[in-house]
């Protein structure tokens, strides 16, 4: 007897099937015990376990293994391009249907290397940072929200030397972790204190499906707007800054290079390899191509 057909539709729905189940939301019950059992976590961060569930659920993902952010970062810890490839060695793609205990000892690696930074260092030694107490909480706020971005606060001396697109300050982070509920009261690393003040709000990462990068009040913002607080989130830096020096950098190299070649015409011409004629028309063209050329780079 012939073996019944299976029809397309089940065909598809079998074969989505892995998929569908990768997309989970996890507790914090879960990510404290992934934070314990991974190899990469330091004592500190094993310490903190609660903190980084708080982290995980009330700021970054709401708990879920396959968040997308809009712009630069995924999984349930919200990882950029950059350290999903450095420390996972997989394509933000992959990492998003990595387990929670893959990801978990994925941030657990860059974190423990961040922990180290001259940064968090220099955070420490305050003891207090306008007006609060450096604790865990603002510790693990620090290394989440970027290193660079940490180090233009510490620089400006307030908590709103920095903030992220979404109005975020490396502060009010530190609120937000401390005010969550899976327990624990974080120590900086090395030493005591006291959890943050709980004061901070907000709803924390939403589902990204059909919606867009908003800004602080929670309207959209436009595609080339979104790119670029991406990017200044990601790098630390402002994308008008990197292409002013780019620019910079591509002109003086134009000039090194048509310099180089008018004094090689020159150089013949002196020598009697070319005539008057020939030197003129050298000179146009070099004159008309680096032209051309800071004319493209100012169009960028």
């Amino acid at each position: 007897m012939a073996a019944p057909r299976m029809s397309r539709a089940a065909a598809l729905l079998l074969a989505a099937a892995p998929i569908v189940a990768l997309a989970v939301i996890v507790s914090a019950a879960e990510i404290i015990a992934s934070i314990e059992r991974s190899p990469n976590a330091s004592p500190w961060l094993r310490q903190n376990a609660a903190a980084v569930a708080n982290l995980a659920i009330n700021v970054e993902s709401n708990g879920e293994t396959t968040a997308f952010n809009g712009s630069c970062c995924y999984g349930v810890l919200q990882m950029n391009q950059g350290n999903i490839t450095r420390y996972a060695g997989v394509t933000p793609e992959e990492y998003r249907r990595q387990s929670l205990q893959q990801q978990v000892d994925a941030w657990s690696a860059l974190t423990t290397d961040a922990l180290q930074s001259r940064v968090v260092q220099d955070l420490l030694a305050l003891g207090t940072f306008d007006g609060r107490p450096v604790d865990g909480n603002l510790v693990l706020a620090c290394v989440q929200l970027g290193i660079g971005n940490c180090r233009t606060m510490l620089r400006a001396g307030r908590c709103s030397g920095f903030a992220d697109s979404n109005g975020t300050t490396i502060c009010g982070m530190a609120d937000r972790i401390a005010s969550g509920t899976a327990g624990g009261n974080p120590t900086a690393p090395g030493g005591g204190g006291g959890s943050g003040s709980g004061s901070g709000g907000g709803s924390g990462w939403q589902p990204a499906f059909g919606s867009c990068v908003r800004d602080a009040g929670g309207a959209c913002v436009p595609v080339a707007e979104s790119i670029q607080r991406g990017f200044a989130r990601g790098s630390g830096q402002q994308m008008a800054s990197v292409k002013t020096v780019s620019i910079a950098v591509a002109v003086a190299a134009c000039f090194l290079v048509v310099g180089y070649v008018v004094m090689g015409v020159l150089q013949r011409f002196g020598a009697g390899q070319i005539s008057l004629v020939d030197l003129k028309r050298y000179t146009l063209v070099a004159g008309l191509t680096l032209t051309l050329v800071l004319v493209a780079l100012m169009i960028l």
